[in-house]
């Protein structure tokens, strides 16, 4: 809760074909609620416990991709304000986004 700014806005995009949320969950506890929901259910046919995340540069900044069963099945991007806490949060699931992510060059993040 303390990375995330008090209005932060989470954004997702499942493109009308992965369920997603249909406005955006704006507030602290409202997005971490989200996040700790989605955690315990299966994802795109891919349970909690097989679900990987891998940090990873998207478009040039911090990010988390996660996958299942062999396939990429949702990216999380942020952007930070000036204190370095957590502003806004893009998920996206669509799929057709997805394969950009699927065929990329991974790069390892750590210093």
């Amino acid at each position: 809760m303390e990375l995330l700014s008090p209005d932060v806005t989470l954004w997702t995009d499942g493109g009308g074909k992965v369920r997603q949320a249909l406005r955006p969950v704006v507030g602290a506890r409202t997005v971490a609620s989200w996040f700790a929901a989605i955690g315990t259910v299966t994802y795109q046919g891919v349970e909690p416990g097989d679900m990987r995340a891998e940090p990873a540069e998207i478009n040039g900044g911090p990010g988390m991709v996660f996958s299942g069963h062999g396939r990429v099945v949702a990216t999380v991007t942020f952007d930070f304000d000036a204190d370095g806490r957590i502003t806004a949060v893009h998920n996206v699931a669509n799929p057709d986004k997805l394969r950009a992510v699927a065929a990329g060059t991974a790069r390892d993040l750590t210093p």
